[in-house]
């Protein structure tokens, strides 16, 4: 019978710790997805089923059941420099965006980067191309002011995802924008090794979609031949399963 007992209570004793390592936080986790086209889900059949967010999220609550609320603040071309607070863009719709999910709850605030595709373009988007330098320092200029506007947030920085060499849209990558993109994941390193609050986030899907882009990717016309930039649903749902992964172990690791 105190055999019994005593495995009772070492089972209800697992049960609690494994209850908490699920529900890090009582008031849980509002997560904002900043990023571009990628995040958006761009050419997605209905991208409010299969954009990166979506299914990331919902990786996130499988594991923890303790996401609030989520909001995909993603928008096609968009840069660090876009996401500037002091130039009112992208980052406008972020602050209402925090504004609206904080008059819904109390919940912490995960905050998902990837962004880094159209900064290393040659030319195009707003501020391309932007050196290691200026994309480490842009990242650092919105992350402060999220901070302010939310104490304790967590910052999850996820590697851009590989491009094909010719990719040349309405903007011109080509392998120069490659090389420039590969490189920011030495700042991202940086970011998360130098601050308590950033985590770095999904590595794997580079690698990942990059080895198998025919079947991962939609296959585009450029000025440049076919180019491949955009992770279709499929390649879409294994990146976002590592997002969910990092965002995962960033909430546990906060958590501690």
């Amino acid at each position: 019978m105190k055999r019994l007992i005593l495995l009772v209570l070492v089972a209800c004793f697992f049960a609690g710790v494994d209850a908490q390592a699920k529900r890090p936080d009582s008031n849980g986790y509002n997560i904002i997805y900043i990023g571009n086209s990628i995040t958006y889900g761009a050419l997605h059949a209905d991208r409010s089923k299969t954009a990166p967010p979506v299914v990331a999220t919902e990786f996130v609550n499988k594991k923890l059941g303790c996401v609030k609320e989520f909001a995909n603040s993603g928008r096609s071309g968009a840069t660090t420099v876009d996401y500037l607070p002091a130039l009112n863009r992208d980052f406008r719709r972020v602050e209402n965006t925090i504004a609206a999910l904080k008059e819904k709850n109390d919940a912490k605030f995960v905050f998902s980067f990837m962004l880094g595709t159209n900064d290393s373009a040659s030319t195009g988007p707003t501020g391309a191309p932007v050196s290691n330098e200026d994309y480490k320092k842009n990242l650092l200029i919105i992350i402060a002011r999220l901070r302010e506007l939310c104490p304790d947030a967590i910052f999850v920085l996820q590697r851009p995802v590989w491009y094909s060499p010719n990719t040349y849209n309405g903007a011109r990558y080509l392998v120069a924008g490659l090389n420039r993109m590969t490189d920011y994941v030495n700042v991202l390193v940086e970011l998360a090794n130098e601050n308590n609050d950033i985590y770095l986030g999904d590595c794997d899907s580079y690698d990942l979609i990059k080895l198998d882009y025919q079947k991962y990717m939609f296959a585009e016309e450029g000025r440049a031949g076919t180019f491949y930039l955009h992770p279709n649903e499929e390649g879409a749902a294994k990146m976002a399963k590592n997002w969910g992964k990092a965002i995962v172990a960033a909430i546990k690791s906060a958590a501690r």
